[in-house]
């Protein structure tokens, strides 16, 4: 009989950045012959009707506000789980949905995944963070396993609560398909070529993503290279506001792409892709971009560090007259560029699979679920 595995903590799918697509890709790829899958997703964000290849979403009516969608949805999930779920283990993502974590146990064995340390987000206020700080506590006593997604997240939770937790990365897919055609739309709709422009994006456009460090750097530069910049500016929309008051006239901003592949052929078509975030966990967008053969230039955060150890060109993390000087670099020694983007392209599919790290967590669900041919082994030996 299959295991009924429910992923828990995220608002939806397809998904469209973070967490969302690290359990998307989870979910998608274990042993559909091993396990049912569900997802519990936001109405807000899924629509009624809407379906996922091979997994069911749950759709929970959810509140509006930034803080009130999240919350409504952890509650309301957590509820339907008691009352209404059949299942077997639930995989909890991000750390801020693990309040629900002591009525989840009273029903469910919980396989908790870290995404980042949730309290360093600055789409927080102090209060928020207070709360968050908190979620910190049921996180770790109240899982029966936990994992983080990064080398030093789970440093962090080591050296502030002594406690060890498994470090299960992020991956990219064998095969990641691009949409070559959506991109040049996108491209013709802001007077761009393809390799005559500079590439920043992020699911959500706020401070911690490095955008603005980026264009003060750009400011500087001597060039007519253009510089593509796309996200969600709903998030932070006073922040984006400034960031376009920066900009000067060699500066596109695009909209939130929501199609994967599309977002894909942006990057493929990128002369290199420009990441200053200054927190992180461990980037999707990163591993993706080295994926498909795009030259980086990234934050020398450790996150960044950990994961293209040699394979990327750093710069000091918020340090403006450093990224310029690496921008600089990068457009005068494009041989340079393509040889290190050859070795993260070929780095990230030898160390950083999905089919390799998905079989990480099946084993994991098999430890916490038994099969029912070693419950009966188990009473025989009796």
């Amino acid at each position: 009989m299959k295991k009924k595995i429910a992923y828990f903590g995220i608002k939806g799918l397809p998904s469209k950045a973070g967490a969302d697509r690290v359990v998307e890709a989870i979910a998608s790829g274990v042993n559909k012959d091993e396990y049912d899958v569900s997802v519990y997703c936001s109405s807000q964000v899924v629509p009624e009707g809407a379906t996922y290849p091979g997994i069911r979403l749950i759709r929970i009516p959810t509140l509006p506000g930034k803080h009130l969608h999240a919350t409504s949805l952890f509650i309301l999930g957590a509820l339907h789980a008691l009352l209404f779920g059949d299942f077997d283990l639930i995989h909890l993502h991000n750390v801020e949905a693990s309040f629900m974590l002591p009525f989840l146990r009273l029903r469910y064995k919980v396989v908790s995944t870290s995404h980042a340390v949730p309290q360093d987000r600055d789409k927080w206020g102090t209060f928020a963070k207070f709360c968050l700080r908190v979620t910190e506590y049921p996180f770790l006593k109240l899982s029966n396993e936990l994992t983080g997604v990064g080398a030093p997240l789970t440093a962090y939770y080591l050296k502030q609560y002594g406690k060890e937790i498994k470090y299960i990365p992020n991956g990219v897919d064998d095969h990641i398909d691009i949409d070559s055609e959506g991109a040049l739309e996108i491209l013709a709709k802001h007077d761009l070529e393809p390799q005559k422009y500079l590439l920043f994006a992020a699911g959500r456009i706020i401070p911690t993503k490095g955008c603005h460090y980026l264009l003060k750097a750009f400011q500087e530069i001597d060039s007519d290279i253009k510089l593509l910049i796309v996200g969600d500016e709903k998030q932070w929309p006073e922040y984006v506001a400034n960031l376009r008051k920066m900009a000067d006239d060699r500066v596109k901003f695009g909209s939130f792409i929501s199609s994967k592949k599309t977002l894909m052929g942006l990057i493929e078509n990128a002369r290199f892709f420009v990441f200053p975030s200054t927190v992180e966990a461990m980037s999707m967008m990163l591993l993706e971009t080295a994926s498909v053969g795009t030259p980086i230039v990234a934050s020398d955060i450790p996150e960044n560090t950990g994961v293209l150890p040699e394979q990327v060109l750093f710069f000091e993390s918020a340090n403006v007259d450093d990224l310029r000087e690496k921008l600089e670099y990068a457009l005068d020694h494009p041989d340079e560029m393509h040889d290190l983007s050859a070795q993260a392209k070929n780095w990230v599919n030898y160390k950083y699979r999905w089919h390799d790290i998905v079989k990480e967590y099946e084993f994991m669900y098999a430890q916490l679920l038994p099969s029912e041919h070693q419950a009966v082994a188990r009473i025989q030996s009796l």
